[in-house]
C-alpha cells in the first residue's frame, strides 16, 4: 500500500470520528435543553417547589378516571382536579421547601397522579407523616407521627375496608358499617361500637363501674329487649297455628275436603259373612276282601 493511500485512509476514520462526536454533543445539548424545559421552580403558598412536567405533546390525557384527582401546572401554578385536567401533567420527582430551606415533602407523580411513597416534614425537619400511593389510590400502610416523631396513628388501605389505629383505638370501616373497639393500656376491653348506615346496629358492649361488661343489642338504631320464657311460648304456639293454618289452605285437597262436610255419607249395608258348611266326617273305609283263588 502506497503512502498516498494510508493518508486517505486516516483522513476518512478521523472525519469519521469527529462527525460522530458532533452527533453525540448535539444529542447532550438537545437532552439538557429538553431536561430544563421541563423542569420548574416556583414559589407557592410559602413554599419554594422543584417539580417536573410532561413532555407537551402528551400534557393532556385521553381519559381520565372521575374518582380521582390530577395535579397540574398552568400559569406558575399547581393546581388539583378530579377528573381532569386543563395544563401540563406533572410527572417525575416532586420536592418542596419550607423558607428556611427545609424540606417540606418529598414524592413522585406518574401522569398528573401521587405515586409510590410520599414523605412529609415540618419544620424542624422532624416526620410528620408517611404516604403510600398507587396511581392516585392510597394502598397499604399510612404512618401519622406526633410533634416528638413518635408514631401516633396508622392507616390501613385495605380492598374492602379502611382500619384506623390510634392508641388504644381501632376503627373499621366498610361501606355502610363502622365498629369502634376501644381498650386500655393492658388490653382490656372498655367499648365496642357498630354502626350501620349512621344507626346503632348489633351488639353494643361497655363496661360499667363495677367493672362488668354490659352487652345491649340494637336493630337499624332501636333497641331489642330480651323476651321472657312465656312470652316466647305464647309467641311460638301462635306461630306454629298460624303456619299450620296457612300450610292447611293451600293444599288443594284439603279445599276440596271442606265442601264435602255438609253432605252425609252414604251407610254402606254390611256384608254378613257366609256360614261354613260343616263337613261330615268320611267314614273309614273296609278293606276288601282277597278272592281265593280255586285249586
Amino acid at each position: 500500500m502506497t503512502r498516498p493511500t494510508k493518508y486517505i485512509i486516516h483522513k476518512s476514520v478521523k472525519r469519521a470520528i469527529l462527525l460522530l462526536l458532533t452527533i453525540l454533543n448535539i444529542f447532550v445539548v438537545f437532552s439538557q435543553k429538553f431536561e430544563i424545559e421541563n423542569k420548574f421552580h416556583i414559589k407557592q403558598e410559602d413554599k419554594s417547589i422543584i417539580f417536573r412536567v410532561l413532555d407537551t405533546d402528551d400534557s393532556q390525557l385521553k381519559k381520565y378516571n372521575s374518582k380521582k384527582y390530577y395535579y397540574w401546572f398552568k400559569s406558575q401554578k399547581i393546581l388539583i382536579t378530579q377528573g381532569g385536567s386543563s395544563g401540563s401533567l406533572l410527572n417525575g420527582d416532586y420536592e418542596s421547601f419550607y423558607k428556611n430551606n427545609q424540606l417540606a415533602e418529598k414524592g413522585l407523580f406518574k401522569k398528573g397522579l401521587k405515586h409510590g411513597i410520599w414523605r412529609f416534614w415540618g419544620q424542624n425537619g422532624i416526620l410528620i407523616h408517611q404516604e403510600n400511593w398507587s396511581s392516585g389510590i392510597q394502598i397499604g400502610k399510612q404512618l401519622y407521627y406526633s410533634n416528638q416523631g413518635l408514631l401516633e396513628k396508622t392507616i390501613l388501605y385495605k380492598s374492602t375496608q379502611v382500619q384506623i389505629i390510634a392508641r388504644d383505638t381501632t376503627i373499621i370501616k366498610t361501606k355502610k358499617t363502622v365498629l369502634t373497639t376501644v381498650k386500655d393500656s393492658v388490653g382490656k376491653l372498655i367499648m365496642q361500637s357498630r354502626l350501620k348506615s349512621g344507626q346503632l346496629d348489633g351488639t353494643q358492649i361497655n363496661r360499667d363501674q363495677n367493672d362488668s361488661l354490659i352487652k345491649t343489642v340494637y336493630k337499624n338504631g332501636e333497641l331489642v329487649t330480651k323476651k321472657t320464657k312465656a312470652e316466647k311460648g305464647s309467641s311460638e304456639k301462635k306461630s306454629f297455628k298460624e303456619k299450620m293454618t296457612n300450610f292447611w289452605g293451600k293444599l288443594k285437597f284439603w279445599k276440596k275436603f271442606k265442601k264435602k262436610e255438609g253432605k252425609v255419607p252414604k251407610e254402606k249395608t254390611e256384608k254378613q259373612p257366609k256360614e261354613k258348611k260343616e263337613k261330615t266326617p268320611k267314614e273309614p273305609s273296609q278293606p276288601k276282601e282277597k278272592k281265593k283263588r280255586n285249586p
